[in-house]
């Protein structure tokens, strides 16, 4: 029987940096798994080397079955490209102009900034190898959300589109970013009501969209972000620590992040001269670019804030290494009910102590609060986020091996395996594809 075949519209896959590349890396080998073809088209990785960095130890993790296609940007890309040589006169004088004429000159065929570029290069790529080996069923990865476009485009081939965030309203804030009965609203109803599946990560943000969309909320399911397990996963042992390692790794986002709190939580913990001894160590990107003001940097290195400090990115595939470093693990992530974060079920798989600088209503909280190792800051203040600190310093000054042993089996169900394979299996109900699931598939679960 000749596999199913999966088209996969993914902007960002490895070797880019970019967050989304873990959950589109873990969908592709995912399908290759349960027996489809799958052939990725992204973005050029020499433009997301440009732009945000790269890491080519994330192409190790790719199944080697799955075939990628990288396609120029078109354009899209053009306001993040660093190469002055490319920049006119109007862009060195008038950068801001420049910027906002680009972002309204792009936006007139479709209501995206600066990304409605990538449809004729991803188009015509994506037609390409559909003429070469039909797509049974094609899936989109935004934002950007011209990858729907991409999706859309083959008529009777079902799609799938996957919100990795929300192109509506913002996330953080809750703000609208457009109303449903507009013409922006009309279009993303339309993407909606002909999608075979809208995938969501969490439950409020479904929740909201089927509210604006009720006629499509029929399509829309959550299939959470999980972990996906890299070389040296494994259980850390409990032991006793009176100078604590707290590590954080992600790309921070310091302008959105609550990092004046924590700071000032950290001083009022650690900064006495009776404080325990404690270590505080940031890996990632602080931005999603990984340009920081220089300031920036010197909060965690000028030795203001005792015990912090910023060692630079790190490789998707040593991210086990430096768990395992580590005693505890800090959550900061941006505001809102919407956020779930990216990096929540990765810490908790390690089984750490986990200590939440967040919204206590964020989505995040629905995953964490059943976890035997949640240090969490009950308010957005001070006081409460050194109290959370100073009480998993306490913890790890005296663990207790039990709980520990629940935090790990805990922390296990949230592999990436256990949520996307029973996601697959209906797809492949809802088709009449073939494939074959693997036998080791868990039952459905929903983490939202």
């Amino acid at each position: 029987m000749t596999r199913p075949h999966l088209l996969y519209i993914a902007f960002s896959f490895p070797p880019s940096t970019a967050s989304s590349v873990y959950r589109c890396t873990a969908v592709a080998n995912a399908f290759i798994a349960a027996g489809w073809e799958v052939t990725v088209v992204t973005l050029s990785e020499e433009i997301w080397a440009e732009i945000s960095g790269t890491d080519f130890g994330l192409v190790d993790s790719i199944d080697p079955r799955v075939r990628v296609v990288h396609v120029d940007d078109g354009g899209a890309e053009e306001p993040n490209r660093r190469d002055l040589r490319r920049y006119s006169r109007l862009r060195i004088e008038a950068p801001y102009l420049w910027k906002e004429l680009f972002r309204r000159r792009h936006r007139a065929d479709f209501p995206e900034d600066f990304h409605e570029l990538w449809f004729a290069p991803a188009s015509q790529a994506a037609r390409a190898i559909h003429a070469e080996r039909p797509a049974d069923l094609v899936m989109a990865s935004a934002s950007p959300y011209i990858s729907f476009k991409v999706a859309a485009q083959f008529g009777d081939v079902p799609y799938i589109l996957d919100y990795r965030d929300a192109w509506a309203f913002n996330t953080f804030t809750g703000a609208e970013n457009y109303a449903p009965d507009s013409k922006h609203g009309r279009l993303e109803n339309d993407y909606l009501n002909k999608a075979l599946q809208v995938w969501f990560v969490n439950e409020p943000i479904r929740t909201e969209y089927a509210s604006r969309y009720p006629d499509a909320a029929n399509v829309m399911r959550v299939v959470p972000n999980g972990f996906d397990p890299q070389p040296g996963h494994r259980k850390s042992a409990a032991h006793a620590t009176n100078a604590p390692r707290f590590g954080y790794l992600g790309t921070l986002q310091y302008t959105a992040v609550p990092l004046d709190e924590f700071l000032g939580g950290w001083d009022l913990a650690f900064g006495g001269h009776d404080a325990p001894p404690a270590r505080a160590v940031f890996r990632g990107k602080l931005s999603p670019s990984g340009l920081v003001p220089a300031d920036v940097l010197d909060i965690f290195n000028s030795g203001v804030h005792h015990g912090l400090s910023y060692e630079g990115p790190i490789s998707k595939r040593d991210v086990s290494n430096f768990y395992g470093t580590m005693d505890a693990l800090l959550l900061l992530l941006p505001p809102g009910k919407y956020v779930t974060g990216g990096k929540t079920a990765e810490y908790l798989a390690t089984g750490l102590p986990i200590i939440s600088i967040h919204d206590p209503d964020s989505a995040a909280t629905q995953l964490l609060r059943d976890y035997p190792l949640w240090f969490p800051a009950t308010e957005l203040t001070v006081k409460s986020i050194a109290q959370a600190l100073l009480d998993c310093a306490k913890a790890l000054a005296e663990p207790d091996v039990r709980r520990w042993d629940a935090a790990w089996t805990y922390g296990q169900q949230f592999a990436r395996s256990n949520i996307l394979n029973p996601a697959i299996a209906q797809l492949q109900a809802l088709t009449g594809s073939g494939g074959s699931v693997p036998d080791s598939a868990p039952a459905e679960r929903n983490d939202s």
